[in-house]
């Protein structure tokens, strides 16, 4: 793509090289370091004058440095004069918080979503973001991508009809479920549950259809502790599933996998949208590339 340019926070450098070379964008040299009582210094050292800037940052872990950051990124885009400025999110904090449960409560996504309105961003490109209340939030321009696409392709072809099922986890992963087993070609069973907003504790009341003898396959957008499908996992083993297969977007809470080996759960694959550190990997987690994806979505 002529006159455009790539320049990456901090967060997730590994993908901002994929979407770099699946969609023939280079990446701008930039310099991004903290003043000695911890406030970010931003330095983009390019020319951007009339190119069209994306802006990679994933919002997780340092969450709020992160957010802080791709809001000042813009802001020296804009001054080194730069066209018109997208900002890729691959995760977006805040996201889950799209309701007040509590009195006393900030409605969180809304807040962040308006702060990063009030830069210099023209137009922003997410994926999986987990309510589409937080989509209506917006009152620039979103395109919304999925990485189901990179989880059906990897698995097309592999999971025979008769032996497979898709599993819903949940209420909320519902929608998501069906048009997941829609595209892989298998029947549906779907898990309800509640959570209690205090403690966090998930408790399943039932299951919808048979898994005895089947091997399981589910997707949803993403896991944060990994008490829903950890306990998922036990029950479904319970029923007489042989084996399963987790399929998850975004892995938001690393040390999460150190509880995987020890799970029901036999394959976890996640994305790259989120940077994951060599010492959070293990034998059960594969991780497959949206790079390509979102070098379409651009």
């Amino acid at each position: 793509m002529k006159n455009a340019m790539i320049i990456s926070g901090s967060s997730n450098n590994s993908l901002a090289k994929s979407i770099s070379k699946y969609s023939k964008i280079p990446i701008g040299k930039t310099k991004v370091e903290n003043f000695p009582n911890k406030e970010i210094r931003i330095l983009i050292k390019e020319d951007l004058k009339e190119k069209n800037v994306f802006l990679v940052q994933a919002t997780n872990g340092r969450v709020n440095s992160y957010i802080i950051e791709l809001a000042l990124l813009a802001d020296a885009a804009k001054r080194c004069g730069a066209k018109k400025i997208i900002a890729i999110i691959p995760w977006l904090g805040y996201s889950p918080q799209d309701k007040v449960f509590r009195k006393g409560e900030p409605l969180s996504s809304k807040v962040i979503v308006k702060m990063l309105e009030s830069t210099q961003i023209d137009k922003f490109i997410l994926i999986d973001v987990h309510s589409k209340l937080v989509l209506k939030m917006f009152t620039k321009p979103v395109v919304h991508l999925s990485a189901m696409p990179v989880f059906v392709e990897h698995f097309k072809g592999k999971l025979e009809k008769t032996s497979w099922v898709s599993v819903a986890l949940d209420k909320g992963a519902r929608e998501r479920a069906k048009l997941f087993s829609k595209e892989l070609g298998l029947p549906l069973v779907q898990f309800d549950k509640e959570r209690d907003l205090k403690t966090g504790e998930v408790k399943f009341k039932k299951l919808e259809g048979n898994v005895k003898g089947k091997n399981v396959i589910s997707f949803d957008d993403f896991v944060s502790t990994g008490g829903t499908r950890i306990q998922a996992s036990k029950l479904l083993k319970q029923q007489g599933a042989k084996k399963y297969i987790d399929c998850v977007t975004h892995l938001i809470v690393p040390e999460t996998t150190r509880k995987f080996p020890a799970s029901k759960i036999d394959e976890i694959y996640i994305t790259n949208t989120i940077h994951l550190d060599t010492k959070f990997k293990t034998k059960k987690l594969h991780v497959l590339d949206i790079g390509k994806l979102i070098a379409r979505g651009i």
